[in-house]
Parts: structure tokens; C-alpha cells; sequence
């Protein structure tokens, strides 16, 4: 039984293999190149470093976006083509019957495709993973926020390709169609992928929170967008390769400053800046700087004195954790996907 499950998926498989290990040389070949520059021209730079920073991010730009769409689609590609036809397929055409009505019991059958096709996956994708994040390794250290990349680099790609694996299997057994299964996973896998990222990593750890003034926030002046009032604005940062939740100008009690709040300031105490100069055709925001004149500068002197800027982050030391926390959480969904696809192909499945 495990020759026979070897020998049906083998030459994707073995597609994959070469794909992957043609890719490890060029991104060994590139990477080191990439290492050298970045040893020559940033790593001991100590004048005229955003020359030679530009000069360096100006290189393997091919690599760069090759390897960043692989790390974003591989895990769902994975599940779409490995995962929901490894069961619907036979179910499809009747080829499952076969095995069962030999000397192969449903819990071998099963546990036999799920095993070395799952291992295959979880291998594939640690492999790219453990590729992409070395070849990055001097990229992200100039001008990536650990943060931003987070779900293209280390384990939590392999995660994914887990839960996209064995949530394809899952649905292909219950739906019994290639195709229709194919889709539904990779439906699936976006939703799930977009609800952990929007609703479940930002609350899995409670955030830190820094008060920042006016004056040392990003940004910081009065705009009005679309010829509407002038309201303040500000937006602060959090410390370096953090994670920014949340900037939002508050009041001197803790009260966070509404848009109506913000214009009804300017209105009441900044009136010489309350009506900017009209934006040029196709232009979205008139911008008046804070400091441009003596009403600009006596506003946000005010302004400092009864509005600050709450920045709500998580802090760069926690980046492990939320790696593996997410990664945790995916694979405790494909071990569920696994289960619920054992059960449903045992005692659900009929002949």
C-alpha cells in the first residue's frame, strides 16, 4: 500500500522536487552574491549610507519578486493540488473500491495517503521556507520590518501548507468531485488565512501602548481632504521592527479625539489655518504644515497641549512568539481537518 500511494502522485512529486531544487541553486547562487554586496557596501557603511542602501535594494530585483509570489502561493497551491484531489479524485472515478475490496482496510488506505502525501507537503514547504528566509537574511535586515513579512518567512509557511493540505483532503472526501474540491479549498484558505491575519494575530498576545507628543509625531499638521474642513492629524511610530497596531490622537483624559473633535479644534482655535488655499484639480489633500507660519506654529503649540498621539504596537522581541503561536494554531487546525477526514471517509463513505 505505501509503493502504491508513492506511485500515484510520483511525478508531480518528482516535478516538484526538481522545481525546488533548481530554485535552492539559483537562491544559493544569488544569495551569496546578494551577501557580499551586502557586506561591502551597507554592513560597514559609516557615511553616505542611503546611497549605498539604495545602491544595494537596487539588485535582484527578479529573485526578489520571484521568491516573495512563491512564499505567498506555495502553501495554497499545495493544498489545492496535493491535498483536494488525494481523495476526491478516487471517490470521483470509483478507483477507491478497488483497495477496499482487497485485503486493504479504510484506516490503512487512509492513514497511508494522508501520511506520505501530508509529510511530502509539510517537507516542501519547510524546504522553500528555510530557502526564502536565508536569502532574505541581508534584505530584511535593511529595509524590512520583520512584521510586515511575517507570513513569508520561517515556520509559519510550513503551518499553512499543513492546514491548506489536510483542509483540501478534508473537503475533497466530502464533496467527491476534483474540481469543485480544488476550488473550495483554496476559498477556504484565503478565508481562513485573512480572518487569522485581521481578526486572531493582533489579539493573541495584549499590546504595549507609548504616549508620544504632538511634536514628535509622524506627520504631524492639519489636512483636509476633498475640499472638507480642516482637522489635525498626527500619526506617531512605535519603536523600531515593531508591529503598529493602532495610532490614534487622544485627549489630555485618555478620551480618543474624533474627526468632529479634530476639525471643531482647528475651527475654534486655529482660524487663520482653518481655511487653506483650494487643492489643485485631482489632488485629494491640502496639506497645511504645523509649523508654515506664526498661526501654523501658535495651533500646534496649543494643539501639543491638548491632544497626544497613543501608539498601540507589539514589541519586536515578540516575533517568535506570535511565529509560533500562528504556526501552532494552523497545525492544530490540520491535525482537526485530519481527524474530521478520517472519520467522515471511515464511517461515512460508502462503497
Amino acid at each position: 500500500m505505501t509503493r502504491f500511494a508513492w506511485l500515484q502522485p510520483r511525478t508531480q512529486t518528482l516535478t516538484v522536487a526538481a522545481a525546488l531544487a533548481a530554485l535552492a541553486v539559483a537562491a544559493a547562487v544569488t544569495g551569496i552574491q546578494l551577501s557580499h554586496l551586502y557586506n561591502s557596501l551597507v554592513a560597514h557603511c559609516q557615511s553616505g549610507c542611503d546611497l549605498a542602501t539604495a545602491q544595494f535594494l537596487s539588485h535582484d530585483h527578479f529573485m526578489d519578486h520571484t521568491l516573495d509570489l512563491l512564499a505567498q502561493v506555495t502553501p495554497a497551491l499545495l493544498g489545492i493540488f496535493w491535498g483536494a484531489p488525494l481523495l476526491a479524485h478516487e471517490l470521483e472515478t470509483g478507483t477507491y473500491r478497488l483497495a477496499w475490496t482487497q485485503s486493504v482496510t479504510r484506516s490503512r488506505w487512509l492513514g497511508t495517503k494522508l501520511g506520505l502525501v501530508g509529510l511530502a507537503t509539510v517537507t516542501v514547504a519547510g524546504l522553500l521556507t528555510l530557502t526564502i528566509t536565508w536569502w532574505y537574511r541581508a534584505l530584511d535586515t535593511v529595509s524590512t520590518n520583520q512584521y510586515a513579512v511575517f507570513d513569508r518567512r520561517d515556520i509559519a509557511p510550513i503551518g499553512y501548507a499543513a492546514f491548506a493540505f489536510a483542509s483540501g483532503a478534508l473537503i475533497g472526501a466530502v464533496i467527491r468531485r476534483t474540481l469543485p474540491a480544488m476550488a473550495t479549498t483554496l476559498a477556504v484558505f484565503v478565508f481562513a488565512r485573512i480572518a487569522t491575519t485581521l481578526w486572531v494575530r493582533p489579539h493573541l498576545l495584549p499590546p504595549l501602548h507609548k504616549t508620544v507628543s504632538l511634536l514628535s509625531a509622524d506627520k504631524f499638521g492639519f489636512a483636509s481632504t476633498n475640499g472638507s474642513s480642516v482637522m489635525l492629524v498626527a500619526r506617531g511610530s512605535a519603536p523600531p521592527d515593531a508591529w503598529t497596531l493602532s495610532s490614534q490622537i487622544v485627549t489630555t483624559n485618555g478620551h480618543i479625539a474624533t474627526a468632529a473633535e479634530r476639525t471643531a479644534f482647528v475651527h475654534q482655535y486655529c482660524p487663520n489655518v482653518a481655511h487653506p488655499p483650494a487643492a489643485p484639480t485631482g489632488h485629494a489633500i491640502t496639506r497645511v504644515d504645523g509649523a508654515a507660519d506664526r498661526a501654523g506654529e501658535a495651533c500646534s503649540n496649543l494643539a501639543t497641549r491638548m491632544f497626544h498621539v497613543l501608539v498601540t504596537y507589539q514589541p519586536a522581541n515578540r516575533y517568535w512568539t506570535f511565529q509560533w503561536l500562528e504556526t501552532g494554531i494552523f497545525v492544530a487546525l490540520a491535525l482537526l481537518a485530519a481527524i474530521a477526514c478520517y472519520w467522515w471517509v471511515t464511517r461515512r463513505t460508502t462503497t
